[in-house]
C-alpha cells in the first residue's frame, strides 16, 4: 500500500488499485483509474504523475470558487432578473447527461452529468420563469422573427441511459418538451462513451502506440473524434464497465422516448471533429446518421447537434444539404429573431453548476472565464 497527502491531494494505492480523493475546498470528487499491467511499480508511477495534474485542478476549484462568488453577486444585485426581463432572444439549453445524485463521480468527465435534484431544480425554476418550448417551435420563431423573450428549449446530447431514465420521465410529469440528439452507431454496438472512462486520462500499458502514453493527455484536443484509436484506447481489455445510466441507451429505450413526445435528432453516425473530414466522411456522419434514426426509431430527425460543437461552413452546408431543418452548435449566446438556423446557440450547462450561475446562465450571462 502507498499512500500520499500532498497540496491536499490524498493518493491511495493498493494492490493494482489506484483512488484520488481530491476536495481541497470542500470538492468532492472520487475518481477510480485500475492500472492493468500486473506491476505495483506502474502504481508508484501512475500515482508520481498525480502531482502535476492535481496542482492544476486545485487553480480549478480556487477559480471556481471565486467564479461561483461572482454569480452569488450577480444575482444580489439582481442583474441575471433584469437581463431575463430585457433580453429579446430565445435560449436554447444543451445538457448530456441525468444521473442519480452522486453517480457522477464514476466519471472521468463528470461535469456531463447532473444529478437528478440539481436538474429538478433547474427546469422547475426554467418552469416559472420562461416559457419552455419544442426546439422545433424556437426555430420557427427565430425564422419568422418572432419576439422571443423568456423563451427556452432543452436539449441533451449523446443520448445517454440516464437521460431516458431519469430526465425525461421527470420533464413528461412536468410537461415540459425536449429534444434528444442520438449518435446513429451508438445504440447497441458501444458499451460506453469514450470520454467517460477513467483510463482516458491516464498513460495506460493497453493504449496503443499512436496516442501512448504523451499522446493520450493531449487527445481531446488533437484527436477529437477519432473512431478507431479512441475506443481502442479508452477500451482497455480488463477495464471494467461503466455504470448503466453513463451507457448509451438502446434503440428501444429511444424509440419509446420518440412516442411519449420527445424529440430526436442527430448527433452525427460516430461523433467525430467534423471539420476535419473528407467530404466523403463528412457525408457518412451526417446522411447516415439520419437514415440509421429513422430506420430504428419510425422518426425522421429535422435537427443536428455537432459533435464537440465544432462546425465550420463547409460542415453547416453540407448539415443543410441533407436536408435537416437546423443545427445547433455549442457557441455560447442566445437566439435572436433571424438567426443562422444552422449555426443555433446553445448555453451549455456543467452538472456542478450553482444556482446562482445557472440563472446567471438561462440569460445568457456566462463569461468564459468565469466556470460555474
Amino acid at each position: 500500500m502507498l499512500r500520499k497527502n500532498w497540496a491536499g491531494i490524498q493518493i491511495q494505492v493498493v494492490g493494482s488499485s489506484v483512488q484520488r480523493c481530491f476536495d481541497p475546498i470542500t470538492c468532492a470528487t472520487r475518481v477510480a483509474i485500475w492500472c492493468n499491467s500486473g506491476r505495483s511499480s506502474c502504481d508508484a508511477d501512475v500515482v508520481l504523475g498525480w502531482y502535476e495534474r492535481c496542482v492544476l485542478l486545485g487553480a480549478v476549484e480556487v477559480l471556481r470558487m471565486l467564479s461561483s462568488l461572482f454569480y452569488v453577486g450577480l444575482d444580489a444585485v439582481g442583474i441575471p432578473r433584469a437581463a431575463r426581463l430585457l433580453r429579446r432572444a430565445g435560449t436554447i439549453l444543451c445538457y448530456h447527461n441525468v444521473v442519480p445524485d452522486g453517480a457522477a463521480c464514476e466519471s472521468a468527465t463528470p461535469d456531463l452529468h447532473m444529478p437528478l435534484a440539481r436538474f429538478e431544480a433547474q427546469v422547475r425554476w426554467l418552469a416559472r420563469h420562461c416559457e419552455i418550448v419544442r426546439l422545433r417551435e424556437l426555430v420557427e420563431r427565430v425564422e419568422r422573427g418572432e419576439q422571443l423573450l423568456n423563451v427556452a428549449a432543452l436539449t441533451f446530447d449523446d443520448g445517454y441511459v440516464g437521460t431516458l431514465q431519469h430526465a425525461v420521465p421527470l420533464l413528461a410529469r412536468l410537461g415540459i418538451p425536449a429534444t434528444v440528439f442520438v449518435i446513429a452507431e451508438a445504440p447497441g454496438r458501444w458499451d460506453s462513451f469514450w470520454w467517460d472512462h477513467p483510463d482516458l486520462w491516464w498513460d495506460h500499458p493497453d493504449l496503443p502506440p499512436s496516442i501512448a502514453p504523451t499522446g493520450l493527455r493531449d487527445m481531446p484536443k488533437e484527436r477529437w473524434g477519432d473512431e478507431h484509436a479512441i475506443p481502442c484506447a479508452t477500451r482497455p481489455r480488463r477495464c471494467p464497465p461503466v455504470s448503466q445510466c453513463f451507457q448509451p441507451a438502446d434503440w428501444q429505450a429511444i424509440a419509446a422516448a420518440a412516442r411519449q413526445g420527445v424529440d430526436i435528432g442527430a448527433h452525427s453516425t460516430t461523433h467525430r471533429r467534423l471539420p476535419r473530414l473528407t467530404d466523403a466522411e463528412l457525408q457518412r456522419e451526417v446522411i447516415m446518421s439520419r437514415r440509421v434514426i429513422e430506420r430504428e426509431t419510425g422518426v425522421t430527425p429535422d435537427f443536428f447537434s455537432y459533435p464537440y460543437g465544432m462546425w465550420d461552413e463547409r460542415v453547416k452546408a453540407a448539415v443543410r444539404a441533407a436536408g435537416y431543418r437546423a443545427a445547433v452548435t455549442i457557441d455560447p449566446g442566445l437566439n435572436r429573431a433571424g438567426a443562422d438556423p444552422w449555426a443555433l446557440r446553445r448555453v451549455s450547462i456543467p452538472a456542478n453548476i450553482s444556482d446562482a450561475a445557472f440563472r446567471a446562465y438561462a440569460v445568457g450571462l456566462n463569461p468564459r472565464w468565469a466556470l460555474r
